[in-house]
């Protein structure tokens, strides 16, 4: 009887011990890596709508292209909308069209006597702009480190419509004069900064420069013939984008499986 209980209980030392360096051998299960999250993609198509100031400028030339005065300067309200494409070829670059539309408050006039050079005539001048377009190509920088923000530069082509009218006061030709509506078309540059506020969300501020050549000349004033010269028109918005990037990830994030 001694014996079967010295033998039973040499058989369950055994048991426990080779269970022992069983377990010891055992591979030790790695923690799983830490969650990253997906880089926001900027890739899909935009639209929104913007608010801000805007002021147009312009020389008034006489009819040997000098000038002889400046109208325009004063910043009023503007408000539209813009509609694009945004295509993020890289984790820091992003390739984008857009097109810009704002209508201008009609407070913006500028006005300005003026002796012509030609006649002595005392003539008074006015120009005002009504809205401005633009069609541009930008390129932007973000990274996987400020994956939300979105700095740019951009560039192309617009065009701004603009009413301008003379009439001289004399003495040599009193009551000549005429106005004229024209839309004149120019080069564009600009730049901003976009933050992807939500998954579909961005906001973003922006400056951006029309520059132009002749906006408006009264050929009806056949002795002091005029012309407005060397336009631009400077802006500074604010805009909140809707992005139809259907909340796809730039990377999806890893995950780990034992």
């Amino acid at each position: 009887m001694k014996r079967l209980l010295l033998t039973s209980a040499a058989a369950v030392v055994l048991v426990a011990y080779g269970t022992g360096l069983q377990a010891a051998d055992m591979a030790v299960k790695a923690p799983p890596p830490p969650y990253v999250p997906p880089q926001f993609n900027w890739t899909g198509f935009y639209v929104g709508g913007n608010v801000g100031a805007g002021a147009a400028t312009a020389t008034l030339d006489d009819v040997f292209g000098v000038p002889i005065g400046t109208i325009g300067g004063q910043a009023v309200f503007v408000g539209g909308g813009q509609i694009g494409y945004n295509w993020q070829f890289s984790p820091n670059l992003v390739f984008g069209v857009d097109w810009f539309f704002d209508g201008i408050s009609s407070n913006n006039g500028g006005s300005g006597l003026f002796v012509s050079p030609v006649t002595g005539d005392l003539i008074s001048a006015e120009a005002k702009a009504d809205w401005v377009t633009t069609v541009t190509a930008r390129i932007g920088i973000t990274g996987p480190t400020a994956d939300h923000w979105m700095w740019y530069t951009k560039g192309g082509g617009g065009w701004l419509q603009t009413q301008s009218s003379f009439l001289s006061l004399g003495p040599t030709f009193p009551g000549g004069g005429g106005s004229l509506t024209r839309t004149t078309g120019g080069w564009v540059w600009g730049a901003g900064v976009e933050w992807a506020f939500a998954q579909n969300w961005t906001a973003r501020v922006e400056y951006q420069y029309l520059g132009l050549s002749s906006i408006g000349i009264n050929n009806t004033l056949v002795h002091d013939p005029l012309s407005i010269q060397d336009a631009n028109f400077q802006s500074v918005t604010i805009g909140i984008n809707y992005l139809f990037n259907y909340g796809s990830p730039l990377a999806a994030p890893v995950v780990s499986r034992y």
